[in-house]
């Protein structure tokens, strides 16, 4: 899903009830269609470094919104937003797979149910930079070089979560392409 750079304007145009991620002073304006006669919606954030990330579930069900300290999820059947979450920091990378959505942020992991409903979250103990999914599970990398092994059924972690993390998590840039 393409997210279009905006104006002020051109944002203030969207109605308030599709506006999923408004901040209160922004500089940065975004517009995605999520089709299927359901229309436009729209984002807005501070920073000139952060770029906004838009996931579809697998079943093409729910569409993931995630930029800065916020994150949101819209069914794609009817429309409603179904989460509009503020996080304790920054978000950091999204997945969604089959059955749940996963997210990082720079100090917590947050696995959600497929209707955007929390299954389990869980402070990390240092800055996560990235995750990918590796033989069904989750592996977390953090800033330190150590690794989190999380199952992404449960939210437990497995496995001895110190030592050097044999695994390259997928960045956000290689998760667009």
């Amino acid at each position: 899903m393409k997210v279009q750079t905006l104006n002020e304007v051109e944002f203030n145009q969207i109605d308030a009830s599709r506006q999923v991620i408004a901040t209160e002073y922004p500089r940065q304006f975004a517009m995605f269609d999520i089709g299927k006669n359901l229309g436009v919606y729209g984002i807005s954030w501070n920073s000139d470094l952060i770029e906004p990330m838009v996931k579809v579930s697998p079943d093409g069900q729910t569409i993931w919104v995630g930029v800065e300290q916020k994150m949101a999820a819209i069914c794609g059947e009817t429309g409603n937003i179904l989460l509009a979450l503020p996080l304790t920091s920054y978000l950091v990378q999204m997945l969604t797979l089959s059955k749940v959505t996963a997210a990082i942020t720079e100090e917590e992991f947050l696995l959600f149910n497929r209707r955007g409903s929390i299954r389990s979250n869980k402070a990390l103990p240092d800055t996560a930079i990235g995750m990918s999914l590796v033989q069904g599970d989750l592996v977390i990398k953090l800033l330190s070089g150590e690794c989190l092994t999380i199952n992404p059924e449960t939210g437990s972690c497995r496995g001895n979560p110190l030592g050097d993390c044999p695994y390259e998590p997928l960045y956000v840039e290689q998760a667009l392409r």
